[in-house]
């Protein structure tokens, strides 16, 4: 079943549709969020505590995911096979565990206190009065999420030159001009509600892909026979070492620091809706998860050299098993997820990283 020469992802008419329709929604939803998000700070940057539980768990969930779950997953699960389900594994039972513990007592405290950022909260709950946490947590998210927000403008470009043939610097520019668009204009609503539907796009394309795939492979049993004769190994997700399990489950640590993703609990209107919030993102997370596995190992199974991929790169994976095996339209829909994934998590860390010196530096100075 390999392909007998590298495929390459095509540019189509009807993909650039699909895609420029995504965007144009995107656009859409800053423009017409901007005038309750202009009314105040809590109103820009935690759209006044009003947001409910399903667009806060579909936001705390996407935006913490970026394209190292479509990009970086589906190539690891094409490189080390079932083991990489533990790189995932870690994140979701730690936002499980925020949603529940987390994430209410933050609410709560927050609202009392009236703080809007993070380095809000450290200054009121350890009762500082010189002011120097505060400036110290800006300035480690600054300097973490400006990195981070680069490296996903940069994927963007990856993304962009990829799918429709454009150079990665003019690529960069473009996902950055985006996200700054609907960013500024409508603030922590417009990320949020993008958010939501960024994660339609991401949990479709999740499911879809790797059913299309396994059913033109002739269904799960031809896979999991051309996977073991590959290698017995590579569907046994005991195959690492302990030490290589607990390593992956640590990834779910970083969850707990990220500033964008606490945010969101801040933001929903009653702290009591967060364990509604929890099971809707944790269906999700897993959802996402499974789906980008499943496409690492499907993906396998078709192209089982990795000479085969363009570049010789196993996280060019998920738009070429697209290419070769849905409708040109749905391709667009596939390149439209990364781009989800790349930008809900973008905007939420500029976000974050503009009220630290709007709220934190400037305002409070």
């Amino acid at each position: 079943m390999e392909a007998a020469n590298p495929i390459t992802v095509q540019a189509d008419s009807s993909a650039v549709i699909s895609f420029l329709l995504y965007l144009a929604i995107i656009v859409a939803i800053g423009v017409l969020t901007a005038k309750f998000s202009s009314s105040g700070l809590t109103e820009f940057f935690l759209a006044g505590r009003k947001m409910k539980e399903f667009i806060v768990a579909l936001s705390a969930v996407v935006s913490g995911r970026s394209a190292w779950l479509l990009v970086g997953v589906t190539g690891m699960a094409y490189t080390i096979g079932a083991p990489a389900v533990w790189a995932v594994t870690g994140y979701i039972t730690v936002e499980t565990f925020l949603f529940i513990f987390v994430g209410k007592r933050l609410r709560r405290y927050t609202a009392r206190m009236d703080n809007i950022t993070l380095p809000d909260f450290f200054e009121s709950r350890f009762k500082d009065k010189s002011n120097l946490l505060r400036i110290i947590s800006v300035l480690i998210i600054l300097i973490f999420l400006i990195s981070y927000v680069a490296a996903q403008f940069n994927a963007g470009g990856k993304v962009f030159s990829t799918s429709f043939g454009m150079s990665e610097s003019k690529g960069v520019l473009l996902t950055a001009v985006i996200v700054l668009i609907y960013t500024i204009l409508g603030g922590f609503l417009a990320v949020s509600l993008t958010d939501t539907i960024q994660a339609m796009f991401m949990i479709v394309a999740l499911l879809f892909l790797p059913a299309f795939a396994i059913f033109h492979a002739g269904g799960w049993g031809e896979v999991l026979t051309i996977l073991r004769n590959f290698n017995p190994k590579f569907l046994d997700p005991f195959a690492f070492s302990i030490g290589g399990i607990i390593g992956f489950l640590g990834i779910g640590l970083g969850s707990a620091g990220n500033p964008h993703i606490l945010v969101r609990y801040m933001s929903i209107s009653d702290p009591r809706a967060l364990r509604k919030s929890c099971v809707i993102g944790t269906i999700w997370n897993t959802l996402m998860a499974w789906g980008a596995v499943f496409i690492g190992l499907v993906g396998r199974a078709y192209y089982l050299r990795p000479e085969r991929l363009p570049g010789q790169d196993p996280e060019n994976l998920y738009p070429l098993l697209a290419s070769a095996h849905l409708h040109p339209f749905l391709v667009g829909i596939i390149v439209a997820s990364i781009m989800a994934a790349i930008m809900s998590t973008a905007d939420s860390q500029l976000l974050v990283a503009a009220s630290g010196v709007v709220r934190d530096i400037y305002i409070r100075k």
